[in-house]
């Protein structure tokens, strides 16, 4: 009996305390992986004396290493040339392997089985994870809102993996979880297009979130937008044709108030003109007036009996008819008297 027991107890000594994570390893699509599994060699451990497999997931064959050789034709035709153990690292108890390129398909458990004198197997968890595309949001409809109105804001998102979830807030930083409609669909890779509808009653003005999160990856992208219930501004071309419009409006106006102003200036000279002219030619008819008449006796002067000329200093000469003569001679005869 004890003979028994010591020699369970040499066998437990002996045994391999094999480790690997307890969290499922995350493999990025199209990266490389490593998947851990390392043990404490004794003393006076080589390779010479290990042999290492690894069961690949949904495979019959597997990946070893036995006896200090890799065994490369049991490899599977979908990991050939995919993975590797680090060979100088053997000696130290590192039975790791080297995943290159993950695929969608390489998820799933691993299990890797040492032996060194005895067995020992532990198996780990590969997740893979293709982060989503920034999100872009379509507000529908766009023009001529005002607050009571009814819109569907969508937000849309591309190749990433695994399902997404989707989450809405407003512009509090509250989420919103009515009115929402969802759909995931996979491509012909297997990533993910994912489409979120959120139907509100608009308000004056609100920002409204869409965050995508990958459960895989554990991270978050998000986008934003925010709609205003008041109609839209004028669209670009209206408005520049607009400014334009208001430019020659003004610039028309401008020219025609120097025309009127010039033309006014030209009617107030006129006239200031006119009225010179006409004082100018009243002080002439006043100077012609004062201006003594000189008598001339009949025979006197000219040949044509007499006849009497009466002149201003700026006027030509008047001539009198006979009449006008002899009337003209009696008044001077009568004021001489």
């Amino acid at each position: 009996m004890a003979a028994l027991c010591l020699l369970l107890l040499l066998s437990l000594a002996e045994a391999i305390d094999l480790r690997v994570p307890e969290l499922p390893v995350i493999g990025l699509l199209d990266k490389d992986v490593i998947l851990p599994c390392w043990f404490t060699p004794s003393e006076g451990f080589t390779p010479k004396n290990l042999s290492v497999f690894w069961k690949l997931p949904n495979q019959q064959q597997d990946y070893g290493f036995v006896l200090g050789e890799d065994l490369q034709e049991n490899q599977s035709p979908q990991y050939k040339d995919r993975i590797s153990l680090f060979h100088e690292e053997l000696s130290k108890g590192n039975m790791s392997v080297l995943l290159q390129q993950v695929r969608l398909t390489d998820e799933g458990i691993y299990t890797c089985f040492v032996n060194v004198q005895n067995s020992s197997s532990a198996s780990v968890s590969l997740q893979v994870g293709a982060p989503f595309t920034k999100p872009t949001l379509h507000l529908e409809p766009s023009e001529a809102l005002k607050p009571g109105d009814q819109v569907t804001v969508t937000c849309h998102t591309y190749d990433g993996y695994p399902e997404a979830n989707i989450l809405w807030q407003n512009g509090e930083g509250q989420n919103m979880t009515e009115n929402i409609t969802t759909s995931q669909v996979a491509n012909e890779k297997g990533l993910f297009h994912v489409q979120s509808s959120l139907s509100v009653i608009l308000e004056t003005s609100d920002t409204y979130t869409c965050l995508v999160f990958n459960p895989v990856l554990q991270d978050v992208t998000h986008a934003s937008l925010t709609v205003t219930g008041q109609h839209l501004s004028f669209p670009p071309l209206v408005l520049w044709v607009t400014v334009g419009l208001s430019i020659c409006l003004l610039c028309l106006l401008v020219a025609l108030a120097c025309v009127c102003r010039k033309h006014l200036k030209q009617t107030c000279e006129e006239e200031q003109e006119n009225a010179g002219n006409e004082e100018h030619e009243e002080n002439g008819e006043l100077k012609t007036a004062m201006q003594p008449l000189k008598v001339t006796s009949p025979g006197e002067g000219d040949s044509q009996g007499g006849e009497i000329e009466r002149r201003t200093m700026d006027s030509p000469p008047v001539t009198f008819s006979e009449e006008e003569r002899k009337q003209s001679f009696d008044d001077d005869a009568e004021c001489l008297e």
